[in-house]
């Protein structure tokens, strides 16, 4: 791309030859006069010129987002994250981004800040939560910051958005007397174990409904959590290995709990006698009566009815979770230890969730400060 000055009457005037138009075969060219002085020309002409290269190399395109959040999707990353985690952003990505999407059809390189901060408080408004329209911010930054490493934009308009600050939702968790309420109306239910077992360990649903017999030492009362069962829509269950060394950890169990377990493993025997060829052995702990996975979303049902048919306080099946993290705490067991014991991959995430259920142990902190000051003082 080239450009020169020349002097038209009293003033300068600079042209750009940007090559020639396609359909017609003309000449196309740029200029800008007016400039008093050669020297004011020829910069401009300098910074015209690093516009139009920039422009050129980026080659703005004029695919617009729906398009180009399919393409993207499916060549791209899908191939660099987990199945579980395809599966999760295709259907956010389906429900929130290329539906009831102001810019669902607008060109990618015409997408503004603006544009992405708008929608944002559209997603707000129609009651997402906080934690879902952050997910949705990482999604696009994602996707649009790899439109401008394919140079199909020349900036990515969500780098410069403005997301909002995530606010935990408060959760709810049983005392004592719930538990035992729960527990004693769902004895001769077949899920039982999988409840017992998530208030007595703190491991998280998918743990539980992965967990085999071999992950199990009654003798020495530890369970060893390896893996998570996941659901892949097309592709049916998936047990996929823990990613992190602190998610992958043993749980040391009561003399209780192993006992549940050592009675659990005998009514499952007995199971298998009467299904004989029938019943698929996965050595899975917790299971259909034909030995196949344990459907999640039926989990989240029969969660929902039994805590009715109880009449204790409504939770989720992940409070439970929580139940068991709050009821170490309350009792003085150290963050350190029950961190360990989620899965937690920082004490600082156990410490940030459950801060307001430490006990405070310094609450003569000021007094004992002093105190120490003042011995210093002494002894000098």
């Amino acid at each position: 791309m080239k450009g020169h000055i020349y002097k038209r009457g009293k003033t300068y005037t600079y042209v750009i030859d940007v090559g020639r138009d396609p359909e017609t075969g003309q000449r196309k060219q740029k200029s800008k006069g007016g400039f008093q002085k050669k020297k004011e020309a020829e910069q401009a002409l300098r910074k015209a010129l690093d516009v139009l290269e920039k422009e050129d190399f980026h080659s703005p395109s004029k695919e617009n987002f729906s398009t180009f959040m399919q393409k993207w999707l499916n060549t791209h990353y899908r191939f660099r994250v987990s199945e579980t985690t395809t599966s999760i952003s295709t259907y956010t990505i389906n429900k929130h981004l290329l539906n009831n999407n102001p810019f669902l059809n607008k060109q990618i390189s015409k997408i503004t800040t603006r544009d992405i901060d708008n929608f944002y408080g559209y997603k707000l408004n129609e009651g997402l939560s906080t934690s879902t329209v952050r997910k949705l911010h990482n999604l696009l930054n994602k996707a649009l910051g790899q439109a401008q490493k394919w140079n199909m934009i020349i900036s990515n308009p969500v780098a410069s958005a403005d997301p909002p600050s995530i606010k935990k939702a408060e959760f709810l968790i049983w005392n004592s007397a719930d538990i035992n309420k729960f527990l004693i109306t769902i004895r001769n239910e077949r899920l039982y174990i999988l409840f017992f077992l998530a208030i007595h360990t703190g491991m998280r649903k998918g743990e539980l409904l992965a967990l085999k017999w071999s992950d199990i030492n009654l003798a020495k009362r530890i369970i060893n959590v390896r893996r998570s069962l996941s659901n892949i829509p097309g592709k049916g269950y998936l047990h996929k290995e823990l990613k992190t060394k602190k998610s992958k950890r043993n749980i040391i169990i009561s003399k209780d709990v192993a006992e549940t377990l050592l009675q659990h493993r005998k009514e499952q025997e007995k199971i298998i006698n009467e299904f004989g060829n029938a019943y698929v052995d996965n050595d899975l702990v917790i299971c259909t009566t034909e030995g196949k996975e344990q459907d999640l979303r039926n989990v989240t049902r029969v969660t929902k009815r039994l805590i009715q048919e109880a009449g204790v306080p409504k939770i989720r099946f992940h409070d439970l979770r929580h139940t068991h993290a709050s009821i170490l705490l309350s009792e003085g067991i150290d963050v350190v230890e029950v961190s360990s014991r989620l899965g937690h991959t920082n004490p600082r995430t156990t410490l940030e969730t459950y801060a307001h259920l430490v006990p405070n142990k310094n609450n003569n902190a000021a007094d004992r400060f002093s105190k120490a000051l003042s011995k210093d003082l002494f002894n000098g």
